[in-house]
Formats: structure tokens, C-alpha cells, sequence
């Protein structure tokens, strides 16, 4: 949904960055077979994450080489389809749904034309989504709905807002079976979940101020211009980091599987790395399309 949650690849062996290539095609391969062609322009790093980190503990995975519209000439290697590649297609397409509800309620004028227009095209493929996965649909339907209570009032609690999104992260691991592994995934997602809205915020907040919109660190921190000082910087980074050593805490307890070199450089290297870009108002000088267009 939002890219923040990738490895840092000049750290990763050629290895691993090929298997990373490969789950970004595979989970790309399974929107596609679940939903639909519309279905794989939901692909990002984020959703690549979730895919891999729900089968953490998996051995091995199958691969296939597969040519596809961004590379229709030469076939590229792709992860096969597996229940926990399924399970994050079900996820993406009903975060993806809500996020354009989002859009097309609190957007300005484009905003709400391309969003409507993405509603009408996806609305068969959330509805078979929702019917797969009900629980996970009610909690983001009913997490999203207390987050724009909380945005409506105006409420000056960072924390509050922050947790009503990890909440939604957190329950892509309430259909774990063993229950040690379950509450390992959760502590993951939910921290990795409040690192997302809170850099998303830090990031949007020029944009929001030019728009009107709801700023969480905006109003937490009187921010009336967009720019963020240093003590606010550095309080940002203190509550950030916090979560990192959660989020990290709980990844130690999961069994190690084929996607553990990826995962680590992306718990330990690439959140880390991606929230100084942001910190440091450097984010958006990044090429988003150059790195998208690596992957592929």
C-alpha cells in the first residue's frame, strides 16, 4: 500500500535478491490467478513482505519461469502459487479496496475520480475477497471506521491513531494455528503497522497541509507549516525505533525458513533505513518508479 517495508538490497547476496525478485513476481502471478489482471497493479514491497512473512517457516518454495506483460519476452523466475501466497492476495485486495474507499471519501476531486473509477473495476474482486477471509475484512472495515472517528474529531493522539491501523496489520496472523508463532507475527505486523502510518504521515504532511486533511503528527506536534524540527525529528525517530526493537524482539522467536535472509534485512536494515529517508525529508527524492522497475 505504501513501499515502506523493503529490504536494502545492496546488503542482501545475489541469491537472496533473486528470491526476493521471485516471491515479488509470484505474489504478482497469484493476484492475478485469484483476481484477475486488474488484481496484479496491487502488487508493491509492502504486500511482497506480508507474503513471505506469513510463510516464514516454509522450507522451500516451488519456482517457475513465466513471462508476463512487464516482461513479455523473457520469462522471469516466479514463486508458484501457495496458501499463504493466496492468503496475502485475499489480504491485499481487501486493504487495497478499503485504502480507495478512503480515497474517494476524503480525497480532493481527482482523487475521488480515479478512486470511484478503481472501485467499479475491483468490486467483484473484494467481494470474492471478503467472502474468503470475513474476519479480516470486518477488522479493517471496523479499525478504518474508528480511525476516521478518530480524524473527524480532530484527536491530537499519535498513539491512538497509529494503533488503530497496526490493528489492522496485526490481524493478517489471528488465523495462525500455533499459537506461539501466532503472537510472534502479530507483535511483527502490528509494529511494522504503526512504523507504516506514522511514516506515511511524516511523508503526506505537506500534502495534507495543502489540502485540509487530518495530519496525526501534524496535530501532535503543532505542526502548522509542514516542516518537522529537529526535537520533533528526533522524538519521531526515539518512538520509531522503539517499535523496530519490537517488531525485531518478536521476529527472533520465529522458526527460520527459506525467506529468513530476506526478512532479516528487512527488519533489521530496511525499515531502519527507509524511516531516516523519511526522517531526513529525503524519501520523496527517491526514484519509486526506478525501484519498482528494478524488481521487475
Amino acid at each position: 500500500m505504501f513501499g515502506y517495508v523493503r529490504p536494502l538490497k545492496g546488503e542482501l547476496k545475489v541469491k537472496d535478491l533473486e528470491l526476493f525478485k521471485a516471491a515479488y513476481c509470484g505474489l504478482c502471478n497469484t493476484l492475478k490467478k485469484c483476481y484477475g489482471y486488474p488484481a496484479r497493479f496491487l502488487i508493491n514491497y509492502d504486500f511482497t513482505f506480508l507474503a513471505m512473512l506469513l510463510s516464514s517457516g516454509d522450507k522451500a518454495c516451488g519456482l517457475e519461469h513465466r513471462r508476463c506483460s512487464a516482461s513479455p519476452f523473457r520469462k522471469k523466475c516466479a514463486c508458484s502459487a501457495t496458501p499463504s501466497f493466496e492468503l496475502c492476495a485475499d489480504y491485499s485486495m481487501i486493504l487495497y479496496y478499503w485504502k480507495l474507499r478512503d480515497s474517494f471519501q476524503d480525497g480532493g476531486l481527482p482523487e475521488k475520480i480515479k478512486a470511484g473509477a478503481a472501485l467499479l473495476l475491483l468490486r467483484g474482486a473484494y467481494k470474492k475477497a471478503s467472502k474468503k477471509a470475513p474476519d479480516f475484512d470486518k477488522k479493517v472495515r471496523d479499525r478504518l471506521r474508528e480511525l476516521s472517528g478518530l480524524e473527524k474529531s480532530g484527536g491530537a493522539s499519535l498513539d491512538a491513531a497509529a494503533d488503530k491501523f497496526a490493528d489492522i496489520l496485526r490481524a493478517a496472523a489471528e488465523n495462525r494455528d500455533k499459537p506461539s508463532e501466532r503472537r510472534a507475527l502479530e507483535q511483527i505486523l502490528y509494529h511494522v503497522g504503526r512504523q507504516i502510518y506514522i511514516l506515511d504521515a511524516v511523508d503526506d504532511m505537506e500534502r495534507d497541509r495543502k489540502a485540509g486533511l487530518y495530519n496525526a503528527v501534524a496535530i501532535r506536534f503543532g505542526i502548522e507549516d509542514g516542516k518537522i524540527t529537529q526535537p520533533v525529528r528526533e522524538e519521531l525517530r526515539t518512538t520509531l525505533s522503539h517499535s523496530e526493537a519490537l517488531a525485531a524482539s518478536a521476529y527472533e522467536l520465529l522458526e527460520a525458513g527459506m525467506w529468513s535472509p530476506i526478512l532479516s534485512n528487512i527488519i533489521y536494515l530496511g525499515i531502519p533505513s527507509v524511516t531516516e529517508l523519511v526522517l531526513g525529508s529525503e524519501w520523496r527524492n527517491q526514484s519509486r518508479l526506478r525501484e519498482k522497475i528494478e524488481i521487475l
